[in-house]
């Protein structure tokens, strides 16, 4: 009951200390990913090796791994790379995690997932399609209504343009927008081949993300 106790009172003042709540979570994210080098190193032994990067708090299914910083299957920061061997990976999927990431970066990640993809394995992403929003403003329409916005990052001055603030910006979340031409050519820039867009994949994309979103595939 005592320690019980103790628990209950510590979590409260972590919770009322922004600087000891940064720092529990500091020390959380450093215990996954020492942990998730070891799951690095099963997976390497693993016949097929499918990855989702990005993927959101979710474990894996279908033979998927996902891989993002958090309750996953891998909690990794992608920033440090991919630690696998060159040509080990037979599939990369991602939705919704490139225009988060500035281009600087974006580029550097999107070659170390061509390095560790095999021979003629799939790339394939999705995300969302800034053009729809430009037409839409270009048109004097809102391309969706306020309401189905992302709250934290809703812009509301009741101007055309607070979309494009919105979209472009996501409450500082995103930081590289994309239209069909650029995945497109982001892609080849980063190495891959056979670059092309493809349609909603049932398998792999969530339906609540279609109406906004640009898909693309490449290969090694």
């Amino acid at each position: 009951m005592a320690g019980t106790k103790i628990k209950r009172l510590a979590k409260k003042f972590v919770k009322r200390s922004p600087v000891l709540l940064l720092s529990a979570k500091k020390i959380v994210s450093v215990y996954r990913q020492l942990g998730s080098k070891k799951k690095w190193k099963r997976l390497e032994r693993s016949e097929i090796v499918k990855l989702e990067l990005g993927s959101g708090p979710k474990k894996g299914a279908n033979g998927w791994t996902t891989v993002d910083i958090g309750p996953v299957d891998i909690s990794w920061d992608l920033r440090r790379g991919i630690p696998l061997p060159n040509n080990s990976v037979d599939r990369i999927y991602s939705s919704h995690l490139l225009e988060h990431i500035p281009y600087n970066q974006l580029i550097p990640l999107l070659r170390e997932c061509h390095r560790v993809m095999k021979s003629n394995s799939e790339f394939s992403v999705c995300v969302p399609n800034f053009r729809l929003y430009v037409d839409a403003y270009k048109d004097g329409k809102l391309f969706k209504s306020r309401e189905t916005w992302w709250q934290p990052g809703l812009i509301d001055t009741g101007s055309s343009i607070d979309q494009l603030n919105y979209a472009a910006y996501m409450l500082d979340e995103h930081k590289y927008m994309f239209d069909e031409e650029n995945l497109i050519n982001t892609l080849a820039k980063a190495g891959f081949s056979n670059v092309q867009l493809r349609e909603f994949d049932e398998e792999l994309d969530l339906p609540e993300r279609d109406i906004e979103s640009v898909y693309a595939k490449a290969s090694k």
